[in-house]
Protein backbone atom coordinates (compact mmCIF):
# COMPACT_ATOMS: atom_id res chain seq x y z
CA UNK A 1 0.00 0.00 0.00
CA UNK A 2 1.35 3.23 -0.94
CA UNK A 3 2.18 6.04 2.25
CA UNK A 4 0.20 8.94 2.68
CA UNK A 5 2.67 11.82 1.22
CA UNK A 6 2.04 14.95 -1.42
CA UNK A 7 4.84 14.83 -3.98
CA UNK A 8 6.02 17.80 -5.80
CA UNK A 9 7.32 17.72 -8.89
CA UNK A 10 8.62 19.80 -12.02
CA UNK A 11 9.13 19.34 -15.92
CA UNK A 12 12.92 20.28 -16.47
CA UNK A 13 13.16 23.37 -19.12
CA UNK A 14 9.25 23.30 -19.22
CA UNK A 15 7.30 25.80 -17.77
CA UNK A 16 4.75 23.08 -15.97
CA UNK A 17 4.70 21.99 -12.72
CA UNK A 18 3.32 19.21 -10.80
CA UNK A 19 2.03 17.76 -7.12
CA UNK A 20 0.65 14.75 -6.69
CA UNK A 21 -1.24 13.01 -3.67
CA UNK A 22 -2.06 9.90 -1.95
CA UNK A 23 -4.18 9.60 1.17
CA UNK A 24 -4.71 5.97 2.54
CA UNK A 25 -4.79 6.14 6.70
CA UNK A 26 -5.65 9.67 6.88
CA UNK A 27 -8.16 9.48 4.43
CA UNK A 28 -9.68 6.87 6.28
CA UNK A 29 -9.07 8.10 9.59
CA UNK A 30 -11.34 11.46 8.48
CA UNK A 31 -13.81 8.88 7.48
CA UNK A 32 -13.56 6.89 11.00
CA UNK A 33 -15.27 10.61 12.26
CA UNK A 34 -17.04 12.34 9.34
CA UNK A 35 -18.78 8.71 8.40
CA UNK A 36 -20.37 10.31 5.13
CA UNK A 37 -23.19 8.38 3.60
CA UNK A 38 -21.46 6.27 0.76
CA UNK A 39 -23.36 8.31 -1.73
CA UNK A 40 -21.58 11.08 -0.45
CA UNK A 41 -18.21 9.73 0.41
CA UNK A 42 -16.10 10.59 -3.24
CA UNK A 43 -16.92 14.28 -2.83
CA UNK A 44 -15.82 14.48 0.89
CA UNK A 45 -12.55 12.76 -0.44
CA UNK A 46 -12.13 15.21 -3.70
CA UNK A 47 -12.45 18.01 -1.08
CA UNK A 48 -10.21 16.54 1.74
CA UNK A 49 -7.47 15.40 -1.59
CA UNK A 50 -7.87 18.91 -3.41
CA UNK A 51 -7.02 21.11 -0.19
CA UNK A 52 -3.85 18.87 0.40
CA UNK A 53 -2.97 19.88 -3.66
CA UNK A 54 -3.66 23.45 -2.77
CA UNK A 55 -1.26 23.20 0.13
CA UNK A 56 1.71 22.82 -2.46
CA UNK A 57 1.02 26.39 -3.38
CA UNK A 58 1.07 28.06 0.10
CA UNK A 59 3.84 30.22 1.34
CA UNK A 60 2.28 31.22 4.76
CA UNK A 61 1.99 28.98 8.84
CA UNK A 62 -1.86 28.21 8.23
CA UNK A 63 -4.00 26.36 6.30
CA UNK A 64 -6.19 25.81 3.05
CA UNK A 65 -9.89 24.82 3.30
CA UNK A 66 -12.09 23.58 0.18
CA UNK A 67 -15.75 24.29 1.10
CA UNK A 68 -19.06 23.60 -0.97
CA UNK A 69 -22.08 24.89 -0.19
CA UNK A 70 -25.41 24.21 -1.97
CA UNK A 71 -29.29 24.04 -0.61
CA UNK A 72 -30.02 20.31 -1.34
CA UNK A 73 -29.03 17.51 0.55
CA UNK A 74 -25.48 18.40 0.49
CA UNK A 75 -25.37 21.62 2.78
CA UNK A 76 -21.56 21.41 3.16
CA UNK A 77 -18.33 19.10 2.51
CA UNK A 78 -15.44 20.90 3.65
CA UNK A 79 -11.93 19.45 3.74
CA UNK A 80 -8.93 21.28 5.37
CA UNK A 81 -5.14 21.21 4.94
CA UNK A 82 -2.19 22.42 6.83
CA UNK A 83 0.95 23.73 5.69
CA UNK A 84 2.47 20.86 7.71
CA UNK A 85 -0.16 18.62 5.26
CA UNK A 86 -2.26 17.57 8.71
CA UNK A 87 -5.67 17.15 7.13
CA UNK A 88 -9.15 16.72 8.07
CA UNK A 89 -12.94 17.05 6.60
CA UNK A 90 -16.50 16.83 7.31
CA UNK A 91 -20.19 16.86 5.52
CA UNK A 92 -23.48 17.95 6.64
CA UNK A 93 -26.18 16.62 5.18
CA UNK A 94 -29.74 18.98 5.39
CA UNK A 95 -32.64 16.81 5.92
CA UNK A 96 -36.23 16.97 3.68
CA UNK A 97 -37.55 14.64 1.09
CA UNK A 98 -37.13 14.99 -2.56
CA UNK A 99 -34.36 17.29 -2.34
CA UNK A 100 -31.51 17.03 -5.11
CA UNK A 101 -28.13 15.79 -3.97
CA UNK A 102 -26.72 19.09 -4.06
CA UNK A 103 -28.81 22.57 -5.89
CA UNK A 104 -27.02 25.53 -6.54
CA UNK A 105 -23.56 24.59 -5.39
CA UNK A 106 -20.92 26.83 -4.98
CA UNK A 107 -17.56 26.18 -4.21
CA UNK A 108 -14.74 28.72 -1.60
CA UNK A 109 -11.42 28.45 -1.13
CA UNK A 110 -10.27 29.91 2.34
CA UNK A 111 -6.44 30.57 2.81
CA UNK A 112 -6.28 31.12 6.52
CA UNK A 113 -2.73 32.42 8.04
CA UNK A 114 -2.10 31.60 11.48
CA UNK A 115 0.68 34.43 12.31
CA UNK A 116 -1.39 37.45 12.21
CA UNK A 117 -2.00 37.00 8.40
CA UNK A 118 -4.76 38.60 6.15
CA UNK A 119 -7.47 35.36 5.64
CA UNK A 120 -8.52 35.53 2.03
CA UNK A 121 -11.33 34.15 0.35
CA UNK A 122 -11.72 33.20 -3.39
CA UNK A 123 -15.33 31.53 -4.06
CA UNK A 124 -16.67 30.00 -7.61
CA UNK A 125 -19.78 29.11 -8.93
CA UNK A 126 -19.56 24.41 -8.57
CA UNK A 127 -19.61 23.29 -12.50
CA UNK A 128 -20.32 19.73 -13.81
CA UNK A 129 -17.12 18.64 -13.94
CA UNK A 130 -17.06 18.69 -10.32
CA UNK A 131 -14.56 19.97 -7.85
CA UNK A 132 -11.55 19.15 -10.46
CA UNK A 133 -13.89 21.55 -12.82
CA UNK A 134 -14.65 24.25 -10.42
CA UNK A 135 -10.84 24.61 -9.04
CA UNK A 136 -9.46 24.38 -12.78
CA UNK A 137 -11.98 27.56 -13.28
CA UNK A 138 -11.03 29.24 -10.23
CA UNK A 139 -7.22 29.25 -11.40
CA UNK A 140 -8.22 30.65 -14.37
CA UNK A 141 -10.46 33.65 -13.43
CA UNK A 142 -9.01 34.53 -10.12
CA UNK A 143 -5.06 33.44 -10.49
CA UNK A 144 -4.83 33.88 -14.34
CA UNK A 145 -2.94 30.39 -13.93
CA UNK A 146 -3.67 27.53 -16.33
CA UNK A 147 -4.44 24.42 -14.11
CA UNK A 148 -5.53 21.43 -14.56
CA UNK A 149 -7.03 18.49 -11.72
CA UNK A 150 -7.42 14.76 -12.03
CA UNK A 151 -8.91 13.43 -9.12
CA UNK A 152 -9.31 9.18 -8.14
CA UNK A 153 -11.45 7.88 -5.07
CA UNK A 154 -11.48 4.20 -4.41
CA UNK A 155 -12.91 2.00 -1.57
CA UNK A 156 -10.32 2.89 1.21
CA UNK A 157 -7.75 5.77 -0.56
CA UNK A 158 -8.08 8.57 -2.95
CA UNK A 159 -5.19 11.04 -5.01
CA UNK A 160 -5.01 13.53 -7.10
CA UNK A 161 -2.59 15.40 -9.42
CA UNK A 162 -2.78 18.94 -10.40
CA UNK A 163 -0.59 20.18 -13.10
CA UNK A 164 -0.23 24.06 -13.49
CA UNK A 165 1.82 26.16 -16.07
CA UNK A 166 4.66 28.28 -14.09
CA UNK A 167 4.28 31.99 -15.55
CA UNK A 168 7.46 33.95 -17.24
CA UNK A 169 8.76 30.83 -18.61
CA UNK A 170 8.58 30.51 -22.47
CA UNK A 171 11.36 27.73 -22.77
CA UNK A 172 9.30 25.55 -24.43
CA UNK A 173 5.97 26.65 -25.94
CA UNK A 174 4.13 23.35 -26.48
CA UNK A 175 4.75 22.00 -23.25
CA UNK A 176 1.76 22.83 -21.66
CA UNK A 177 -0.49 21.25 -24.11
CA UNK A 178 1.62 18.56 -24.97
CA UNK A 179 1.95 17.54 -21.03
CA UNK A 180 -1.55 17.81 -19.98
CA UNK A 181 -2.42 15.49 -23.15
CA UNK A 182 -0.52 12.77 -21.94
CA UNK A 183 -1.74 13.29 -18.32
CA UNK A 184 -5.36 13.44 -19.59
CA UNK A 185 -4.43 9.55 -20.55
CA UNK A 186 -4.25 8.54 -16.88
CA UNK A 187 -6.58 5.92 -15.44
CA UNK A 188 -8.06 5.78 -11.94
CA UNK A 189 -6.55 2.92 -11.73
CA UNK A 190 -3.16 4.10 -11.97
CA UNK A 191 -3.54 7.23 -9.57
CA UNK A 192 -4.82 5.22 -6.60
CA UNK A 193 -2.29 2.16 -6.96
CA UNK A 194 1.11 3.85 -8.28
CA UNK A 195 3.23 5.96 -6.72
CA UNK A 196 5.11 8.95 -8.49
CA UNK A 197 8.53 7.11 -8.86
CA UNK A 198 6.56 5.01 -11.35
CA UNK A 199 3.60 6.62 -12.74
CA UNK A 200 5.19 10.30 -13.87
CA UNK A 201 7.97 8.07 -15.94
CA UNK A 202 4.94 5.78 -17.33
CA UNK A 203 2.87 8.71 -17.99
CA UNK A 204 4.73 11.25 -19.73
CA UNK A 205 7.53 8.71 -21.15
CA UNK A 206 9.08 11.27 -23.27
CA UNK A 207 9.76 14.15 -20.32
CA UNK A 208 12.59 14.78 -18.02
CA UNK A 209 11.05 15.06 -14.68
CA UNK A 210 12.64 16.11 -11.26
CA UNK A 211 11.05 14.68 -8.43
CA UNK A 212 10.99 17.05 -4.92
CA UNK A 213 11.45 15.37 -1.14
CA UNK A 214 7.85 14.02 -0.66
CA UNK A 215 6.09 15.66 2.61
CA UNK A 216 4.14 12.83 4.62
CA UNK A 217 0.20 13.79 5.21
CA UNK A 218 -1.49 12.51 7.79
CA UNK A 219 -4.77 13.11 9.94
CA UNK A 220 -5.01 16.25 12.45
CA UNK A 221 -7.50 18.30 13.49
CA UNK A 222 -6.55 22.09 15.00
CA UNK A 223 -9.54 21.80 17.78
CA UNK A 224 -8.73 23.17 21.47
CA UNK A 225 -10.75 23.90 24.40
CA UNK A 226 -9.83 27.51 24.25
CA UNK A 227 -11.50 27.74 20.33
CA UNK A 228 -14.47 26.27 21.80
CA UNK A 229 -14.12 28.45 24.96
CA UNK A 230 -14.74 31.55 21.89
CA UNK A 231 -17.19 29.77 20.25
CA UNK A 232 -19.37 29.84 23.49
CA UNK A 233 -18.83 33.18 24.08
CA UNK A 234 -20.28 33.98 20.94
CA UNK A 235 -23.45 32.44 21.73
CA UNK A 236 -24.11 34.98 24.50
CA UNK A 237 -23.24 34.31 28.62
CA UNK A 238 -27.27 34.29 29.21
CA UNK A 239 -27.55 31.80 26.45
CA UNK A 240 -24.28 29.47 28.32
CA UNK A 241 -25.93 30.09 31.80
CA UNK A 242 -28.86 28.40 30.87
CA UNK A 243 -27.63 25.80 29.28
CA UNK A 244 -25.90 25.30 32.58
CA UNK A 245 -28.98 25.26 34.62
CA UNK A 246 -30.89 22.73 32.58
CA UNK A 247 -28.05 20.19 31.90
CA UNK A 248 -25.28 21.56 34.72
CA UNK A 249 -22.34 20.94 32.21
CA UNK A 250 -21.97 22.29 28.89
CA UNK A 251 -20.56 19.24 26.37
CA UNK A 252 -19.17 20.36 23.21
CA UNK A 253 -18.19 17.58 20.28
CA UNK A 254 -15.71 18.16 17.57
CA UNK A 255 -17.12 16.96 14.68
CA UNK A 256 -13.94 16.67 12.99
CA UNK A 257 -12.42 14.49 15.47
CA UNK A 258 -14.83 13.72 18.00
CA UNK A 259 -12.88 14.79 21.12
CA UNK A 260 -15.17 16.23 23.64
CA UNK A 261 -14.92 19.37 25.49
CA UNK A 262 -17.08 19.63 28.72
CA UNK A 263 -17.36 23.32 30.53
CA UNK A 264 -19.07 23.42 34.34
CA UNK A 265 -20.37 26.46 36.04
CA UNK A 266 -16.93 27.75 36.83
CA UNK A 267 -14.92 26.93 33.26
CA UNK A 268 -18.48 28.73 31.95
CA UNK A 269 -18.48 31.80 34.69
CA UNK A 270 -14.40 32.35 33.53
CA UNK A 271 -14.99 32.35 30.07
CA UNK A 272 -17.17 35.85 30.62
CA UNK A 273 -14.98 36.60 33.49
CA UNK A 274 -12.25 36.36 31.41
CA UNK A 275 -13.95 38.36 28.32
CA UNK A 276 -14.06 41.64 30.30
CA UNK A 277 -11.16 42.06 31.31
CA UNK A 278 -8.99 44.52 29.70
CA UNK A 279 -5.80 42.56 28.33
CA UNK A 280 -2.48 44.69 27.86
CA UNK A 281 -0.94 44.82 24.50
CA UNK A 282 1.99 42.27 25.95
CA UNK A 283 -0.40 39.74 27.28
CA UNK A 284 -2.27 40.04 23.76
CA UNK A 285 0.54 38.01 22.10
CA UNK A 286 0.79 35.22 24.38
Amino acid sequence: MLSDKLQKFVFENSPVKGTLVHLHASWQEVCSYAAPPEELSSLLAEVVCSSVLLTSNIKFTGSVSLQIQSEGRVSLALGQCTHKQQVRGVVRERSGSGLPLMKNPILSINLEPSNGGQPYQGVVAFPEGGVAGALEEYFSQSEQLDTRLWLAVGEHCCSGLMLQRMPGRKIDSDAWNRITALASTVSSEELLGMGADVMLPKLFFEESIRLFDPSPVRFGCQCSKVRVGSMLRSLGESEALEIIREQGVIEVSCEYCGQIYRFDSIDTAQLFTAAEQVVSPVDSEH
